[in-house]
């Protein structure tokens, strides 16, 4: 029982991040060995003067991916082809999940090089290039016990999102509609940015839309003007989902009883459900078959891949899916290839890591679908309305 205690603890902490049980499992990193990297605290509290020198967005090491790099980001599935960055209709903002698996330190220095960096980009973030320009700062990450423990990291950590998004707004994007997307912390951040940087803004209107994925996120955030999505080709809304393997219950730690930013301050009462789309339907309600899954594509296993400019073969119709109580269920055969399972899903029942990469290709078509459904909307009221102009961004809590 104390074992089963340990273990318990170790996905809770985990199921916070991208999920270091999984990634470290499927590297081969023994259980022990897994369990310090998870349970390692940092040797003094929390301190911002101690923390790493803060990321400068005009710098190319401040970010992840970025435009004119032909990154990883850029990489793709067998028969399919990333767009010309030069006419890309769209940007994307993707905010990325936690990359360091340890918990020593309270936020992880920007320029840490991490293994799990190259999964990010070819099993995340290359979702979004068959219709969009990619940037993805780096930031100074919340480490798993930070997450746990300190909303000051959390906070620090969302600063410099906020900072590299106002960047991204003033000096890249030139008025062109956007995306944002992100993955578990990064979704945590998303959950703020999009109040206190978007939302009410004269930025509001080129939000395509708000992929806010593996986290929790409040399903009333059309009380506050951006609504869920509903439909295959709805702009300006906010969709999201938790895979979770039917029938089992772990997931649930990412969606209960959490502590999330709202209306100016951390909230941790009062929850309402979370947001759950099905990404085979693009609705809240109803089941699809595996036979609407066009391709999945296995996770990429970081610094053990060689890393390429094609990605793996995607597996058409591997599972089909149906929000049930705010999570995504989906049924992954045992005769799967491999790529799709992994610690988190044996013991926890959870998909997490495999949250963008079970349904790769219909994401990767929606995207294009909003991008085109927004610019059709925008031509059609372009008649009469002013020009666009850039604005200072205002500053809101």
């Amino acid at each position: 029982m104390r074992r089963w205690g340990i273990w318990k603890k170790a996905g809770l902490l985990v199921l916070t991040g991208i999920g270091a049980l999984g990634l470290l499992g499927m590297l081969g990193v023994g259980p022990v060995a897994t369990l310090i990297a998870t349970f390692g605290s940092p040797a003094r509290p929390f301190d911002a003067a101690q923390a790493p020198p803060a990321p400068d967005y005009a710098r190319a090491d401040a970010w992840l991916a970025f435009p004119g790099r032909n990154g990883l980001e850029r990489s793709t599935p067998p028969g399919m082809t990333a767009i010309d960055e030069a006419s890309a209709p769209a940007d994307v903002f993707f905010i990325h999940p936690t990359t360091y698996q340890r918990s020593d330190v309270w936020n992880v220095a920007y320029d840490h090089a991490s293994e799990f960096d190259p999964a990010v980009l070819l099993g995340q973030a290359s979702v979004f290039n068959g219709c969009c320009r990619i940037f993805a700062p780096h930031y100074r990450q919340a480490s798993l016990r930070a997450l746990d423990r300190s909303r000051a990291a959390v906070a620090l950590a969302y600063d410099d999102v906020a900072r590299a998004f106002r960047h991204f707004i003033a000096h890249e994007n030139r008025g062109r509609p956007f995306l944002i997307a992100a993955h578990s912390q990064g979704a945590m951040h998303a959950v703020r940015l999009l109040q206190a940087e978007i939302l009410g803004t004269p930025f509001q209107p080129r939000l395509v839309a708000a992929y806010v994925i593996g986290a929790y996120a409040p399903s009333d955030f059309g009380t506050i003007g951006l609504p869920v999505c509903d439909d295959v080709r709805q702009t300006g809304c906010i969709l999201s989902w938790n895979t979770s393997q039917t029938g089992r219950t772990g997931a649930f730690q990412l969606i209960r009883d959490k502590t999330y930013w709202w209306r100016g301050s951390d909230k941790g009462t009062g929850q309402p459900p979370a947001i759950c789309v099905n990404p085979l339907t693009w609705r809240r309600e109803g089941a699809a078959p595996a036979t609407a899954n066009p391709g999945s594509l296995p996770f990429p296993k970081g610094k053990a891949d060689e890393p390429g400019r094609t990605l793996a073969a995607l597996t058409p119709h591997l599972t089909g899916a149906v929000c049930e109580e705010g999570l995504l269920n989906a049924d992954i055969p045992w005769s799967a290839p491999g790529g799709f399972r992994d610690a988190l899903s044996l013991i926890y029942g959870s998909y997490h890591l495999g949250d963008y990469g079970i349904f790769y290709a219909a994401i990767r078509r929606n995207a294009g679908e909003r991008v085109e459904a927004w610019e059709t909307k925008s031509s059609e009221g372009a008649a009469g309305r002013p020009a666009v102009t850039e604005q200072a961004i205002p500053i809101m809590n």
